[in-house]
């Protein structure tokens, strides 16, 4: 009995040993880098036709975001909303180029203390290309005789 107490521990060592050489082949997180003005325009816009926003818009400067769906954020706003509607502060989060998300802004983002400048224009994403319309042939039918 005693004999195999210590073999045990030997053999528990040697295993849990064999789990910490284990070489993997993960790559280094990278953190998102801030967006371009081309993709805040393209994120804007996409956020004012979610939210049926109307335009002008304006947005305040980019900001690190460590509580949204990305890394970071511009408050948008309508210049001039509906007159049967409030102001409404949205907040759109990027990461890198890609738009993450939006929400109505909530107070730890501080949109109501921000200066805000008009927002770029985005072009309209061109429509889909359809394949053109061949028109059908038309068959002749000879006549029996």
């Amino acid at each position: 009995m005693f004999i195999t107490a210590p073999r045990c521990t030997i053999l528990l060592a040697s295993l849990l040993s064999a789990c910490s050489s284990v070489h993997t082949t993960e790559q280094a997180y990278v953190p998102p880098s801030p967006p371009r003005e081309k993709a805040i325009g393209a994120a804007v816009a996409e956020l004012a036709k979610e939210a049926k926003l109307v335009t002008p818009l304006e947005l305040s400067a980019l900001r690190p975001s460590d509580h949204g769906p990305g890394s970071f954020f511009v408050c948008v706003r309508e210049v001039n909303p509906p007159p049967d509607k409030t102001r409404r502060t949205y907040s759109a989060f990027l990461d890198n180029d890609a738009y993450k998300g939006s929400r109505l802004s909530v107070i730890i983002e501080q949109c109501e203390l921000q200066t805000y400048s008009p927002a770029p224009v985005a072009a309209p994403a061109p429509p889909p290309q359809t394949p053109a319309a061949t028109p059908a042939k038309h068959k002749r039918h000879s006549k029996p005789t």
